[in-house]
C-alpha cells in the first residue's frame, strides 16, 4: 500500500510538471493523463477484460470469478448493470445477506459454496430468464477497499424446435407450407429449402411478441412445382 501511495505521488508530481512546462497540450494527451490518474486512484480496473457467456432460457449458468485463496473470505458482491437495486448476491460473514438483493434474483442465485475456501467466488444463476441478460460485476470488500475481479456479459438465448406443417388452402395451386418458430430470442431467420439445398420463395414472416420478450415467427411458402422433399 505504501509503495502504491509513493508511486501515485510521483505520478502527480510528474503531471504537475508536465502541465506547467507545456505551453500547448492536446486534448488527447490530457485525456490520457487523466486516465492514468484515475487508474492509479482505483477508479478504473484496466486489467479486467469483460468476458461473454451465452446460455439458454431455463438453464443454469455459472459466471466465473476467483480470488487468491485466503483463510478469511472477504465480502463478496455480484451486481448487474442497469438495475436500480443491482445486487444479485451479497455474501459476508459466512452467509448470504438478502436485504439488498434484487427481488428478481431471489432464490435463483448462489455461490459455489463448497469451493469458496479455494477462492472460487463464481455466481450460479438458476432457471435463466431473458431478462437476466446484461453485464455483471464481481467484486470483494476487504476493510474499506472494494476490488473488482471480473466483468461478464451474459447473453441469454431462447429457442424451440421449428414446426413444419401443410396448411389447407383454397384457390391456390400447389401446396402451402408453414414453418413456425415459437418463442425465440433473438429473432430467427426462417427459410425454406428443397432437398438440393435450393431456397424456396416464401411470403414475408409474421411476428408475435410475448410478455417474456421472446418472439414467435411464422412464415409460409407456396410450392407449385414438384420437388422430392
Amino acid at each position: 500500500m505504501k509503495v502504491l501511495q509513493v508511486f501515485r505521488r510521483i505520478v502527480c508530481v510528474f503531471l504537475d510538471f508536465m502541465f506547467k512546462s507545456c505551453s500547448i497540450c492536446s486534448w488527447a494527451a490530457s485525456a490520457q493523463l487523466l486516465f492514468l490518474v484515475a487508474l492509479l486512484s482505483g477508479l478504473i480496473s484496466a486489467d479486467i477484460l469483460p468476458q461473454t457467456i451465452t446460455a439458454y432460457v431455463n438453464e443454469t449458468v455459472t459466471l466465473p470469478c476467483s480470488i487468491p485463496a485466503d483463510e478469511e473470505l472477504p465480502t463478496v458482491e455480484w451486481s448487474k448493470e442497469g438495475l436500480s437495486q443491482n445486487i444479485t448476491i451479497l455474501y459476508r460473514d459466512g452467509c448470504e445477506t438478502f436485504g439488498m438483493k434484487n427481488s428478481a434474483f431471489r432464490y435463483r442465485t448462489n455461490l459455489v459454496l463448497d469451493k469458496l475456501k479455494d477462492g472460487n467466488i463464481s455466481q450460479i444463476i438458476y432457471n435463466l430468464r431473458l431478462s437476466d441478460r446484461g453485464r455483471y460485476q464481481c467484486r470483494t470488500l476487504r476493510g474499506r477497499r472494494w476490488q473488482v475481479h471480473a466483468m461478464l456479459e451474459l447473453k441469454v438465448v431462447a429457442v424451440s424446435e421449428p414446426k413444419l406443417t401443410v396448411v389447407p388452402t383454397t384457390g391456390v395451386d400447389g401446396v402451402t407450407l408453414e414453418c413456425k418458430a415459437v418463442c425465440w430470442f433473438p429473432e430467427p431467420e426462417v427459410t425454406f429449402q428443397d432437398d438440393e439445398g435450393k431456397e424456396i420463395k416464401a411470403n414475408n414472416p409474421t411476428r408475435v411478441s410475448h410478455s417474456t420478450e421472446c418472439l414467435t415467427v411464422t412464415r409460409k411458402a407456396n410450392v407449385q412445382t414438384p420437388i422430392n422433399r
